[in-house]
């Protein structure tokens, strides 16, 4: 009976000692994900100056980070209250003003295509800037066959697609193939692929992060009901080099502001991707304040809100995508 006895204890002891380990373990693991999750809301300046950390940090915050703002628990919107009608268009909030000519040429040709806006620099040889709005409802759940680039015969001394072979960067679309395509249809996709909506982007960025941050805005963010307005920018490189050929010069990197008007509420964010971003890096650590973005492109993104108003969806840094649904 006595040795049943010390055989029964040393049993539990030896199932406490199993359930222990586990908990130590599943608490650990949720003090990573929360540290993590603390991290990817942090600023994006913040961020960085974790140094050799970062990456580790930013897989761990990729965990949940995503998944809680998606369902409103953590993360920041920029958003004020506005009431004001929303005119027709990609742009409802103002075509982008130039404020640095020192940054931006004056020769800006604006051309309107059926799926998008461009803001195309012929001394640039690519666009300053390229708008569109993603529907609510879409015409083609995915897009055709991609079409072939084709020089703009409506701008003069256009680029030609060949002045990109062998330069080492892709041809990036400004407004994206996929979202014009299933949101407007065919003849809207083949616009995009005119060689006046394209820019110079490095591959690791144009097939990583920047193509992921285009569907994800196509798909997700969509889904709130209300029309999302994209702006996409170049931000300028005053040494950059040109592409061999000297038809067009590389950007620094590229910028996005995205805007939509839900619930009474325009919410905005901001995101910038240098070309040395990696093809790994996640869009949600690219956030970006709109001012910051004006700064660096030498653009007015929103001329037409009041100077208040400007300043209040302008100035913070948002730290989440919309959320699909809030708890709170």
């Amino acid at each position: 009976m006595a040795r049943k006895r010390r055989l029964k204890r040393a049993n539990l002891g030896a199932r406490f000692s199993n359930y222990s380990t586990y908990w130590i373990g599943g608490l650990l693991v949720l003090a990573l994900l929360g540290v993590g999750n603390w991290f990817a809301h942090l600023p994006t300046a913040r961020r960085a100056s974790f140094g050799s950390f970062e990456p580790t940090l930013e897989a761990l915050g990729a965990v949940t980070a995503d998944a809680t703002d998606a369902i409103g628990l953590t993360g920041r919107d920029v958003a004020v209250e506005y009431l004001a009608p929303l005119s027709k268009g990609p742009l409802p909030f103002g075509l982008p003003q130039i404020v640095n000519t020192q940054k931006v040429p004056k020769d800006i040709q604006v051309l309107k295509r059926k799926g998008y806006w461009v803001g195309f620099s012929p001394t640039l040889g690519y666009p300053v800037w390229s708008a569109y709005a993603i529907p609510v409802k879409r015409v083609m759940k995915w897009p055709p066959e991609r079409p072939a680039f084709l020089q703009d015969k409506q701008v003069f001394d256009s680029p030609t697609p060949d002045v990109y072979t062998g330069s080492g960067y892709d041809r990036g679309h400004m407004a994206p193939n996929y979202a014009i395509a299933t949101g407007y249809g065919r003849i809207a996709q083949r616009e995009t692929f005119l060689m006046t909506n394209i820019a110079p982007q490095r591959p690791d960025l144009n097939r990583g992060p920047w193509r992921i941050l285009e569907q994800k805005l196509a798909d997700d963010l969509s889904s709130i009901g209300d029309t999302v307005y994209v702006l996409v920018c170049t931000v300028p490189d005053a040494s950059g080099a040109w592409l061999k050929k000297g038809r067009v010069r590389i950007p620094k990197g590229f910028a996005m502001i995205v805007a939509a008007v839900h619930d009474r509420q325009l919410r905005v964010f901001g995101i910038y991707m240098p070309q040395e971003t990696a093809s790994s890096k996640r869009p949600r650590y690219c956030f970006c304040s709109v001012r910051a973005l004006e700064e660096a492109t030498g653009l007015n993104f929103f001329p037409n809100l009041s100077p208040t108003l400007q300043d209040a969806v302008e100035i913070p840094e948002a730290n989440r995508f919309w959320p699909r649904w809030e708890v709170f």
